[in-house]
């Protein structure tokens, strides 16, 4: 059930993608100046995920979960009837704000409820509905809108959500799970503090910040890349990043044969390796064909090292994983941002194919000082107790 709240959340946070020309003709105002609508929901969803994890931890993440659902599918629905930029700018901002709770508080609510050694393999299951909410997010979108209009996706996409809000509270009201609420004391400041109180804490957000800045900065160009390189036309870019969301979804229905052949130091050290090779081919090839196995290669790559780092902050505060999945979530969105903007003037000044090598040879360093870093080891060797 949190697998498709996951699926609902991530589709809506996806839809707008495709939607920017529609929306700009719409509303008689440029592309630069529509995609302000992102921006209106990254701002929010970024910064409130820091308030949820606390919040979480006290109240219950499912309480939080279903609340934030509800209220977004009616923020969502609204979307659809908004008359002008402005109106539409702040019922996506909302939509943000609560459509921020479900993912990180899925994650950490996974990591209360589900023993160390078979974490991972649960939060890859939990991870295939967001996947799945990437590709039909993008892929689906501008097709419905070309059909039936970017109103009725909104009001498409917030039914679906006040459906899948109903699935969740109808299979979990009458379940009794021991509370992890009580142990969260002290304000979400010092919390937040006892997450970079360790070096464990230390090694794991500066990896996900790294991976951030690197590997999802990298990813938010590939649409561009194709378009540029390739020569393919928006749609078809687009098709084509749906094979990153299905190389993703291998991970997910191969996760358990991973980790038992692989473990989790290797299957970090292998996502740098694929990421690099995956990154580096994609601005060195000729054919866009050559590109299909690339882009699968890289969705695979991407969760062997982003999965991996997941389960490591479940672990780190399990008093108040709320906290630390949230504060994880944070730090990945900062990365992000930072890396989207640097890439932008990289590409700019150099070029495609020196700008990617680049991120692949980083992507290649992280992987490998994660192999060795302590707070993996140790998690390697809790995960065979």
């Amino acid at each position: 059930m949190l697998s498709v709240a996951g699926f609902a959340a991530v589709v809506v946070m996806r839809m707008i993608d495709p939607l920017l020309p529609v929306l700009a003709e719409e509303f008689s105002v440029s592309i630069g100046r529509a995609s302000l609508i992102i921006a209106a929901y990254s701002l929010p969803y970024g910064l409130c995920v820091l308030l949820y994890g606390p919040l979480g931890d006290r109240v219950g993440k499912l309480k939080v979960i279903l609340v934030a659902m509800g209220l977004s599918a009616l923020c969502i629905v609204l979307c659809g009837f908004a008359q002008s930029l402005h109106s539409l700018l702040l019922w996506r901002f909302l939509t943000g704000v609560f459509g921020s709770a479900t993912v990180p508080l899925s994650l950490a609510f996974i990591g209360d409820h589900v023993p160390l050694q078979e974490r991972q393999s649960a939060l890859a299951r939990y991870v295939s509905g967001v996947v799945l909410g990437q590709i039909v997010g993008a892929g689906i979108g501008g097709m419905w809108a070309d059909q039936w209009g970017w109103r009725s996706l909104f009001w498409a996409y917030g039914a679906l959500t006040a459906v899948v809000t109903l699935i969740v509270w109808t299979g979990t009201r009458r379940t009794v799970l021991p509370s992890h609420q009580s142990g969260a004391s002290g304000n979400a400041f010092k919390r937040y503090r006892a997450v970079f109180a360790t070096r464990n804490g230390r090694e794991v957000m500066l990896a996900v910040f790294l991976e951030g800045m690197f590997l999802f900065g990298g990813t938010a160009f590939l649409g561009a890349l194709l378009h540029e390189v390739h020569g393919l036309n928006l749609t078809g870019a687009g098709l084509m990043l749906m094979c990153v969301g299905l190389g993703s979804l291998l991970y997910t229905l191969s996760v358990r044969w991973l980790i038992r052949c692989l473990g989790p130091r290797r299957m970090i050290a292998l996502g740098g390796m694929l990421m690099t090779l995956t990154f580096t081919a994609l601005v060195l090839l000729q054919d866009w064909q050559a590109a299909i196995p690339m882009l699968i290669l890289l969705g695979l790559a991407i969760y062997l090292m982003h999965n991996t780092l997941q389960t490591l902050a479940t672990e780190l505060i399990p008093e108040a994983r709320g906290t630390a999945v949230s504060m994880m979530a944070f730090v990945l969105f900062a990365g992000q941002a930072i890396g989207a903007w640097g890439l932008g003037l990289a590409l700019d000044r150099f070029g495609y194919a020196p700008s990617y090598v680049v991120i692949g040879v980083a992507l290649l360093g992280l992987g490998a000082w994660l192999q060795g870093a302590r707070v993996v080891r140790g998690h390697t060797a809790k995960a065979h107790v």
